[in-house]
């Protein structure tokens, strides 16, 4: 669909797009050098706020937010899909066909962590009154805190409490789960939201009401919620995605030659960041780190001060090289897990460029991510909603490769960007934009990542054909910026996987990173 108003030449335009983008980008920074960007409102995490608040009336902050919560509420249970029916339920209106959609998303899954998004989902769906507590999920077993992300854990021991007080047998609860649970609230994160995760935090505390139902880590916990309330009055999955989000935007704003100041700010910011392990979380304060924050990191403070910031980088890249699987691919969280396509091509963007390009895990890697394409030249979503985020970025990787590796594997890579470029051009819409998937309506991220796949750092392979194509998408984002220079649309994560949720500052990040792409490409002026 196109943008409200008429499209604009790319050429001084797309400049003067670019400038506005640049500066309103760099009035998000604070003076810390943090770009904040908080996550939008969600109906998951509204949904279950409310539900305790009626178990465990609140006074104060908390007391004053209710009102707000349900109309944000009521006007998201009038959307399609399921997680409206949470709001349905908790205001009373759940209808049979809602239960019905509700049992269907329980069976969907088909990720490698499906068993655990049942168990978490369905006990969202039994707290808010969707299904009934199942004896299945009750039995679930918690693994070892080594084996997944800090809050899978607390989540997936809140739920198996939940479950077994669900079902009739809080006899049955280990001493040791309570224990742990209430452990874990009072010293398992240094962040006032249990490691930023507020669906995490909720959980606990539903689970905590259920065992403890005075302790007052229940209404201080309610007091904090709160406070994260977004002004349209739901609650977001998370109250920060200051690192990564910090490291995204000063990494485009230093390719758009942005003040250097600036760029150093928000490079000592991300640098401070970096945890014991050598990798970084994508929130500050989180002890859990990720090769998707580690990468994107990596890859801005090189661009940011190599020199400055040597330390860091050496310590970040021999973390990131532990990530890797016995096949050279990458997982996001702990080694061992199924290697992904997103991790593995962020891992490839940041080490590429490192002391030592020749180790041979670069190799491995590489074969991993073409081995994981897909016959139609996308590769698996994981993190992302759209075909062309996941595309941009293995273009990314394997056009930014050493040279010997490069050339060694040009017969697979030059396969790999071909398909990559036909899907591009074959699922492009009239208006010049790209959607999340094939026929959906254009929007700022799908669009600035199939632009800024098309003008990839050495080109792909159809070059001069991909030149339209990419001159039409930018035009399609000239278009669609909004007045303050921002750009806004649908949501491109998800977390927990498949669930989306929206970083408003996303969308002008990669419209950002695609205009500066294309503009190196056509030898446009420089932002400044």
């Amino acid at each position: 669909m196109t943008p409200e108003g008429s499209l604009c030449r790319p050429g001084r335009s797309a400049v003067t797009c670019r400038h506005r983008l640049a500066r309103h980008l760099e009035t998000l920074v604070g003076p810390d050098g943090a770009l904040a960007g908080r996550c939008g409102s969600r109906i998951l995490e509204s949904a279950l706020f409310l539900v305790l608040v009626r178990e465990r009336p609140p006074a104060g902050t908390a007391a004053a937010r209710c009102a707000p919560l349900v109309a944000y509420l009521r006007g998201a249970s009038a959307h399609d899909g399921w997680q409206p029916v949470l709001a349905s339920a908790v205001l009373g209106s759940l209808t049979e066909a809602g239960r019905t959609t509700a049992t269907a998303r329980l069976r969907s899954f088909d990720h490698f962590t499906g068993a655990r998004k049942r168990a978490l989902l369905g006990t969202c769906f039994a707290l808010c009154g969707v299904l009934p507590y199942d004896t299945g999920i009750a039995a679930i077993a918690v693994p070892p805190p080594d084996r997944v992300a800090t809050w899978t854990r607390l989540a997936l021991l809140a739920t198996r409490i939940l479950q077994l007080h669900g079902t009739g047998r809080a006899t049955r609860v280990p001493a040791s789960d309570i224990v742990e649970l209430w452990r874990l609230m009072r010293s398992g994160s240094t962040r006032e939201i249990w490691e930023g995760n507020l669906l995490a935090h909720l959980l606990a505390l539903h689970a905590l009401h259920a065992v403890r139902p005075r302790d007052p880590q229940i209404a201080a916990g309610l007091e904090v919620l709160a406070s994260r309330q977004n002004p349209d009055g739901g609650l977001p999955f998370t109250d920060s995605h200051d690192v990564f989000l910090t490291a995204k935007a000063g990494l485009v704003l230093a390719r758009a030659g942005r003040p250097r100041a600036v760029v150093r700010r928000m490079g000592d910011f991300v640098a401070a960041c970096q945890r014991p392990d050598g990798g970084w979380p994508y929130a500050s304060g989180v002890h859990q780190t990720d090769v998707d924050s580690t990468a994107v990191c990596l890859e801005f403070l090189r661009t940011a001060g190599a020199r400055r910031y040597a330390a860091h980088i050496a310590r970040g890249e021999a973390q990131l090289f532990g990530m890797a699987g016995p096949h050279g691919g990458f997982p996001t969280y702990r080694p061992g897990d199924p290697s992904e396509a997103e991790m593995t091509a962020g891992a490839l963007i940041a080490l590429s460029p490192g002391r030592r390009p020749d180790r041979p895990l670069l190799r491995d890697a590489v074969l991993c991510l073409l081995d994981q394409q897909c016959r139609d030249g996308t590769w698996p979503r994981s993190w992302t909603i759209s075909e062309s985020s996941v595309i941009e970025r293995a273009v990314h990787a394997l056009t930014g490769l050493p040279a010997a590796l490069a050339t060694a594997l040009a017969p697979r890579i030059g396969d790999s960007l071909r398909r990559a470029a036909a899907r591009l051009h074959r699922t492009q819409n009239p208006d010049g934009g790209w959607g999340q998937t094939p026929g959906a309506a254009s929007d700022p991220i799908s669009t600035a990542r199939a632009v800024g796949a098309l003008t990839s750092a050495r080109g792909l392979p159809l070059r001069p054909a991909t030149g339209p194509a990419a001159a039409r998408g930018l035009a399609w984002l000239v278009a669609a910026q909004r007045t303050d220079g921002s750009y806004a649309g649908p949501p491109d994560q998800v977390g927990p996987r498949p669930i989306p949720y929206e970083v408003p500052a996303l969308a002008s990040i990669h419209a950002l990173a695609a205009l500066t792409a294309r503009q190196r490409a056509d030898g446009l002026p420089r932002a400044g």
